[in-house]
């Protein structure tokens, strides 16, 4: 082996022993500062590598607000919300005043026969205010061609009101109705009339006397 030991074979050995040692000494011996941008390859330094607080000082300053974006779509209808509480009762409201009296009792008296012309219906009324209505249905039995005119009139207490006049062809039927108000003081007669030029006959007429308590409320 000694023979095979040469100054040139010492000497690689020894250049080989101390680029080992070194390299491993500088992996894992750095001295501060040693490394430079130099040292580190492309995109080498991510995010995750620098602190936070380096981070915060990179940024730059808030740019100004930009302009505000057009409005979106709206939204699906939201759920109905649950029923709220009932309230509470209010007060009750002030009793109106008594309404005015109203209508009292009503009298009718009717016939299915009679002619024109003449009377054809009365009736005796206690003392009161009354609206007094009648209607006759008259047929034109005279047999003449032309139409003949019939008037139908109510007189209470002998003072003549309301009044209807028709006319009537041969055969035909008509119907008159009659309406009038009257008060009387005491005790009176109401009477229904029907006249005519030539005789026809009342089928059916009847007279309706409704007290009221007034006849100025009879006549509104």
């Amino acid at each position: 082996m000694r023979r095979h030991l040469t100054y040139a074979n010492v000497v690689a050995s020894l250049a080989l022993f101390l680029a080992l040692g070194g390299a491993a000494f500088a992996a894992t011996q750095l001295p501060r500062n040693s490394v430079g941008t130099g040292q580190l390859k492309a995109e080498a330094v991510t995010a995750g590598k620098i602190a936070k607080k380096t981070r915060n000082q990179l940024q730059g300053a808030r740019g100004a607000t930009g302009p505000q974006g057009p409005t979106g779509k709206a939204g699906p209808k939201g759920a109905t919300g649950a029923k709220g509480a009932t309230g509470a009762k209010g007060d009750t409201g002030v009793k109106g005043a008594p309404g005015a009296d109203g209508t009292g009792p009503a009298f009718e008296v009717f016939t299915t026969s009679g002619t024109t012309p003449g009377q054809t219906l009365s009736q005796t009324l206690v003392a009161g205010s009354y609206v007094v209505t009648a209607n006759v249905m008259v047929t034109n039995t005279s047999g003449e061609a032309e139409d003949q005119p019939v008037a139908c009139t109510l007189n209470a207490g002998g003072v003549s009101g309301g009044e209807m006049a028709t006319t009537i062809g041969k055969g035909d039927v008509q119907s008159v109705p009659v309406s009038i108000t009257h008060s009387f003081e005491t005790p009176g007669l109401v009477t229904l009339t029907c006249n005519s030029p030539v005789p026809m006959t009342v089928d059916y007429a009847n007279i309706i006397s409704t007290q009221v308590k007034t006849q100025t409320r009879a006549g509104g």
